[in-house]
Formats: structure tokens, sequence, C-alpha cells
């Protein structure tokens, strides 16, 4: 196994926070270029989960009428452990709102092409939540 010391660990940093990978850098730093609003390494309680437990979520990207969870999946996702409880998760957080995953091959390859996909994702969304409005007000008679 190889040993790091610390001075030469690699640094993801994205305006002063460290992040899991250079693909979490590269996709804050695209969705910042793109002017899109976005948190990221967000602790969430999730509703229906373990109460003694916050999860993390990468990347919160927020629409007008719409939220998403995006991930980016690397290395570390391909542990059995790590990769259970990030699918536990996103079970729970389905009832709110969708995960969007890309690989940090995806994103390190064409961040722009993922805040592009990502963005649309956003936009289908908020048409699906306004048909919705829309049709509860068609039965109330509104």
């Amino acid at each position: 196994m190889e040993r790091w010391e610390l001075s030469s660990m690699p640094e993801h940093r994205f305006r002063g926070v460290d992040l899991n990978s250079e693909g979490h850098v590269r996709l804050c730093e695209a969705l910042a270029a793109a002017e899109v609003l976005f948190c990221f390494e967000v602790r969430t309680c999730i509703p229906g989960g373990d109460p003694t437990i916050c999860r993390r979520l990468d990347l919160l990207v927020i629409g007008p009428h719409s939220l998403l969870n995006v991930e980016v999946d690397g290395a570390r996702h391909n542990r059995s452990k790590k990769r259970e409880s990030d699918y536990e998760r996103d079970r729970l957080l389905s009832r709110h709102m969708r995960t969007l995953r890309f690989t940090h091959e995806a994103v390190l390859a064409s961040p722009e092409q993922v805040v592009d996909f990502i963005q649309r994702e956003l936009e289908q969304d908020a048409r699906s939540l306004t048909l919705q409005l829309s049709r509860l007000q068609d039965t109330q008679g509104g």
C-alpha cells in the first residue's frame, strides 16, 4: 500500500474548500462559469433515514423551480460499502428530488457538456412542475 506524506497529497480545492477530486473541482468551476446557482459539500438530513446520520451531497444544483442532487462517482465509489451508502442516500432522497450521477472521467473530459446536461434536466423538471400545477388548477376549476 502506498503511503502519502501530508505535503504530497493532491489538493482539490474550489474557493478555499477541499473537495473529493479534480472532477468535483472542474464541475464546480464549470457551473460557476455558466452562472448556475449551486451548493457543494452539502450536509443534509434526509427524512426516513437514520436520524443520527447527516448525509453529504456532492452538489445541490438549484434552478428557479427545481433542485437536482449531482454526484461525481470516482474511484472511491467502486468500494461496495461506499456505493451501498450512496445508493441508500439516493433512494431516500428520491422522495424529494432527482439525483444525476456522472463518472469522474466524464466530468474531466468535458465539464461544460455535463453542465449543459444538468441545465437541460433542470429545465425539464421546471416544465414538469409547471405542467403538474396547471393540471392541478384545471381539476380545481382554476
